[in-house]
Formats: structure tokens, sequence, C-alpha cells
């Protein structure tokens, strides 16, 4: 190995490999592509040393380091005697990945929004709830066989533990099914539990019983949690929500680490999706709750595709409609030309009983020289309590991205708290 080190000009191997064969002192490169960052702690470190360039590729919205049995106060007092002088210690407590120190290190982001692995269907979830709408899905749904993508599958469970018995013989029977179809020859399957280990397990037990080495081998049947999916993917994939209500509605869950389980979770499968629960969404659930959106996305996987293509037609403009489809992808419940009287509004933002107007200005429809009379009718429905955001064209085109992330932040302010419309 050391005697084709030099000669090689391409490596591609995990960093415990890394770290055996080269040393930073001796062995530099040109470019080190660090892949799955979010997912390597501080010994990554290494790598930054090992190159004149690196390419840090990850995300913040995926499952990070966990740092399970680490104690907090020494390690915080390790960094106070040894890192005051380093910018950003408080990043080095091995709950942050490399990707975490990178970015807040060095910037230069940028996201790659194109997506190869999921039909728009099932990647729809995480576009909607994590992304806020930026993904762009280059499948197509007709390239899958499986329909529908997304599927659901409520039983009457019971919680043992941090398993739930009833959940797991439904999947186990489920992919048997699937099996003995012809529409899935050859397919893959994984199964993912949002509660622990143990649920993953059990079913790994009862697929083991039931099929045979064989079958598990050229299925790639893999059973674990979100984090041992993250980089991997399946054809098909079963999540296992495991959680059941004694009748009052469960605590929420929407903490950062569950948005980023349930965001890998809901982004392995390629063709087809299958929610498996106990729960009534609407009785045991409160909203906002990951699991929540999760079984409401699987019964209405379309409803955001819809609303592009209905409302979409009732816009007046391309602006309209562009601005439109954006905020539909965020998951924003968007209504175009909203009649009030004998006025229209351009678009319209509905929330629990809430709504926020957005007028688009800069188009043909709305030239600067109806400005005064699109600022005259705005006056007129604000007297009747309507709040009212103005978006221009020219900074949209300018800078969608930019543009758009200004105006869902400021949706998201006016659908919880009362604020002064603004003009971007």
């Amino acid at each position: 190995m050391a005697a084709c080190r030099s000669a090689v000009p391409v490596w591609i191997m995990p960093l415990s490999q890394v770290v055996e064969q080269f040393r930073p002192e001796r062995d530099i490169f040109d470019v080190v592509i660090v892949d799955e960052a979010s997912q390597t702690d501080l010994s990554g470190l290494i790598l930054l040393a090992m190159a004149k360039k690196v390419i840090v590729v990850g995300d913040d919205k995926q499952v990070s380091p966990l740092a399970v049995g680490e104690e907090v106060d020494k390690v915080e007092h390790l960094q106070q005697a040894y890192l005051k002088d380093i910018p950003n210690s408080a990043l080095f407590d091995g709950r942050y990945s490399l990707y975490d120190i990178a970015r807040s290190s060095f910037g230069g982001q940028v996201m790659l929004r194109e997506h190869f692995r999921c039909v728009p269907e099932i990647i729809q979830f995480s576009n909607m709830h994590f992304y806020e709408g930026r993904i762009n899905p280059l499948r197509e749904s007709s390239s899958s066989n499986l329909k529908p993508a997304v599927r659901v599958e409520r039983v009457k469970g019971y919680r043992n533990g941090k398993t739930n018995p009833v959940e797991a013989r439904r999947i186990v029977e489920l992919i048997k099914a699937c099996i003995d179809n012809p529409l899935y020859t050859g397919k893959t399957f994984g199964v993912i539990s949002m509660v622990g280990d143990e649920q993953a397990l059990l079913i790994e037990n009862l697929l083991h019983q039931e099929l045979s080495p064989t079958e598990l081998q050229n299925r790639r049947l893999l059973c674990g949690n979100p984090a041992q999916f993250q980089g991997d993917e399946r054809d098909v994939i079963f999540i296992s929500l495991v959680d059941t209500s004694e009748g009052a509605p469960l605590p929420l869950r929407d903490s950062e680490s569950w948005r980023q389980r349930f965001n890998v979770a809901a982004s392995r499968a390629k063709d087809q999706m299958w929610v498996v629960y106990s729960l009534d969404p609407t009785a045991d659930l409160k909203p906002g709750d990951l699991r929540r959106l999760l079984i409401e996305h699987a019964l209405n996987p379309e409803n955001a595709l819809t609303q592009i293509r209905v409302e979409g037609a009732k816009a007046e403009s391309p602006f309209e409609r562009e601005v439109l489809k954006h905020l539909s992808k965020a998951g924003f419940r968007v209504r175009a030309q909203y009649p009030v009287g004998s006025y229209r509004i351009d678009l319209v933002v509905e929330s629990n009983g809430r709504k926020v107007a957005i007028g688009c200005d800069g188009d043909r429809y709305h030239p600067p020289e109806k400005w005064p009379e699109d600022l005259e009718r705005q006056r007129v429905l604000e007297r009747l309590g309507w709040r009212f955001i103005r978006v221009r064209g020219s900074s949209f085109y300018r800078d969608p991205e930019s543009t758009m992330r200004w105006l869902t932040g400021e949706i998201k302010k006016m659908l919880g708290e009362q604020v002064l419309p603004r003009t971007w």
C-alpha cells in the first residue's frame, strides 16, 4: 500500500481506512471530498489537514452525531482549557457533525436541489416540511410501476416498551404479500422503526423466521432506525410509527432531532413508501406533530401537487403561478384570485382559520402605474382585518430563492402573530 499511494490518483475509502493508510504530515491531496459529512463527528477533522481544498457534502436536516454517553461537564471543561482561542470552539463537543463545523467556519454553502431518488409523491413530504419547497424532483411518477407511491396501513396496535407487535406482524405480512406479487419482482425492501431499535429487531427476527436466506439477500432486506438508513435507499420502504395512545393526545414531537429522523425515514424509498401506524392522527396527535404530518401526507400525498394544478389555473400571471408553486411546495395552503366582495386578492395563504394576503407586483397585471390603485384596495381590505405582504417581480426573478425564503418567513410570522405589512 505504501508503494502505490503516490501512483493512484483517486482514492475512495471510509474514514477508518484513511486514518490507517495516510498521514497528514506526509500525504496531502489536491482535493478531498467528504461525503455524508453530516454523519461524521469530530474524528473527521483530520481530513481537513490532508488537502489543499476540501469539499464537504452533507445535510444538516438529516441525522447528526448524538454523542451518546458523553459527559457534558467534562467536555465543556476540556473546551475551556484547550480550545478557548479556537474559532467556533463550542461546536467541538461531539454533538455537531463535520458538516456543521465546516458550514459555520467557512461558509460558501451550495444547495444541491435536484433530487433523483424518489418519485415526486414520496419526496414531497420532505420537500414541504424540511426544505421549504426548494427541492426539484427529477423523476416522474410514471417511472415507477408501483401505484400508489405512498400507502397507509392503520392497525389496532399496542405499544409494548419500544415495540408494537401488531405493527410488526402487519409489516411482515405486507412484505410477504409484495414478494408474491409480480409487480414487485426484483424490488428491494427496507423497514424503518421510528422508535428505537427494538421494533426493527422484532421485525427482522420475524422475517428471518418466515423468509429464506436467499430471499432476504435478493431483496436486500434491511431493518433499522433512520440513522442506519442514512445514505442508503430501497425500492420499497415500510415505516413503523410504533406509538399508541391511551386516550389523551401524545406530547408534541417536533424537535430538531426528530425532524432529522423523519426527514431521513421519509426519503429512503425510491418507488413506494408504506406508513404503518396505530394512532388516530386527529385525536391522538397535536397539530404540527411530525407523526401526524406524515400520516396526513400518506393519506393524501398529491395534495400540494393538486393545489398547484388547480389554483395555478386561476392565477392571472406567470409570476403569480411561480409564487403559488413555491408556497405550495413549502407546505402552505394557497388560494389564487381569492374573492372578497367586489375585490380579488392575488394569493391568500390559509392556516387554522387565519389568512394572509399576498400581493404580486411588477407583472403586466400589476405594473407601476397600477400600484396606487392596488394600495388603495389594500387599505380598504386592511380595515376589514386583512394582513398583506407585497412581493415584487423584479426581486423574485433576480433571486427567487432568497425572495421566497423571505416571503415564507414573513408568512409564518403573520400566521403566528400580528405584524405590520412589509414589501420585499
